[in-house]
C-alpha cells in the first residue's frame, strides 16, 4: 500500500489517524511540526501528505509551498470540527481534499484511497482516442505492474449511505477544479434501472437491497479502478470518470448499460444512462453547457441526458451536447 506522511501536532488525533491508516495497510510516518514535515518531504517523499491546518504544522502553507515548486503530491488537509470554511480554504491552498473532524475511520481510509486513485489517473498515459477508457472489455492494468486495487461494492455502498458520502462529494468538487486547472477531461454518468419501482413491487426490502448491491457490483466491475461509482438514489448510480473525454465516456456508458441484463436478482433488467462531459480547451474553458465547469453543472447535464434516454423508452445512452443549445442524442 501507499506511504502516508501524517503531519499532526495533536498526539491523540495523530494516534487515531495512524491506527486507521495502518489498519488499511498503509505505511505511516508521523511528524508534529512543519519543519519535520519539510525534512521528510525532501528525504522520503510519500505517496500522500495528510496535514493538519492548525499550527505548528500549517498544512495550508505546506501545500502552497509544494504547489509553488510544481509538486502535484496528493495533499489532504485536516480541519477541526468548528471550521465552517474548510472546502474553500483547502481549495485555495491547492489541496486535493479535506477532512473535517470528528474523524471516522471509514472517511479517512476512503479519502486517502480516492486521492491516490485520482493521482494515478493523472500519471497514467492516456490512449489518444478515449483517455484510456475505450477498452470495451476488461479494465486497464495499473502502471508499473502493480496489482489492481478496486473498492469492493460493500466499501462503496457503505460510503454512499453514511456521512462519508459528504466527503466523496467534496472530493469530486475539488477534482472538477483540478480538471479546470490542469486542462484534462472528466465525465459524469448517471445510470438508472428502468422501471425499477414497477419491477420490484413484489420484492421485500432485503431483496431490493440485495438487487441494488448486485447492480452496484456490476457497475463497479465495468469501470477502471481509478473511477468512482456510488449509489445516488434508490435505483440511480453516479459514475465519475477522471481523465475521460467524450468518446471514452460513451464507450463506458454503453458497457454499463449492456451489463444490466445479467442481474441475477432481476433477469433481463435494462438501464438508461445520461452522460455529461467536460473537455477543457487550451484556453481553460470547458465544453459543458453554461458559463463554467462545476460538479453541479455536470450533474444537471447528466440528469437531463438521463431523462431524455428514459423518455425514448429506456435501455439507451444519451450524451449531453457539448455546447449551449437544444439537447439531442449524441451518436
Amino acid at each position: 500500500m501507499a506511504t502516508v506522511l501524517l503531519a499532526e501536532p495533536s498526539a491523540p488525533v495523530a494516534s487515531a489517524l495512524r491506527r486507521y491508516l495502518e489498519g488499511a495497510g498503509h505505511e505511516v510516518a508521523w511528524v508534529g511540526s512543519a519543519v519535520e514535515a519539510r525534512r521528510l518531504l525532501e528525504d522520503r517523499p510519500p505517496a500522500v501528505l495528510v496535514a493538519s491546518a492548525s499550527l505548528p504544522v500549517d498544512g495550508e502553507a505546506l501545500c502552497q509551498e509544494l504547489r509553488q515548486k510544481g509538486s502535484r503530491l496528493p495533499v489532504l488537509l485536516v480541519y477541526p470540527p468548528d471550521e465552517e470554511h474548510a472546502d474553500p480554504r483547502a481549495t485555495q491552498a491547492g489541496a486535493d481534499g479535506c477532512l473535517v473532524g470528528p474523524l471516522k475511520r471509514g472517511t479517512v481510509v476512503t479519502c486517502v484511497r480516492l486521492v491516490l486513485r485520482l493521482d494515478e489517473a493523472g500519471a497514467r498515459p492516456q490512449a489518444p482516442e478515449d483517455g484510456g477508457a475505450a477498452a470495451a472489455v476488461g479494465i486497464p492494468a495499473r502502471p508499473g505492474g502493480l496489482p489492481e486495487r478496486r473498492a469492493s461494492r460493500t466499501d462503496v455502498f457503505a460510503v454512499s449511505t453514511s456521512p462519508d458520502f459528504d466527503f466523496l462529494k467534496r472530493l469530486l468538487l475539488m477534482e472538477v477544479k483540478r480538471s479546470r486547472r490542469y486542462r484534462y477531461p472528466i465525465s459524469l454518468l448517471l445510470v438508472e434501472l428502468d422501471r425499477f419501482t414497477e419491477h420490484t413491487l413484489s420484492l421485500a426490502p432485503p431483496a431490493r437491497t440485495a438487487l441494488l448491491a448486485e447492480a452496484l457490483g456490476l457497475l463497479t466491475a465495468g469501470v477502471r479502478d481509478i473511477d468512482v461509482v456510488v449509489p445516488f438514489a434508490e435505483s440511480r448510480f453516479v459514475a465519475f470518470l477522471p481523465h475521460t473525454p467524450r468518446s471514452g465516456a460513451r464507450v463506458v456508458a454503453e458497457r454499463l448499460r449492456e451489463r444490466m441484463p445479467s442481474l441475477k436478482t432481476l433477469p433481463g433488467a435494462t438501464a438508461s444512462v445520461g452522460v455529461a462531459v467536460s473537455e477543457p480547451s487550451s484556453g481553460g474553458k470547458g465544453l459543458t453547457q453554461g458559463a463554467g465547469l462545476s460538479f453541479g453543472g455536470l450533474l444537471r447535464e447528466a440528469g437531463e441526458a438521463l431523462r431524455r434516454a428514459q423518455m425514448g423508452g429506456g435501455d439507451s445512452v444519451v450524451v449531453a451536447p457539448s455546447g449551449p443549445g437544444p439537447g439531442a442524442q449524441d451518436g
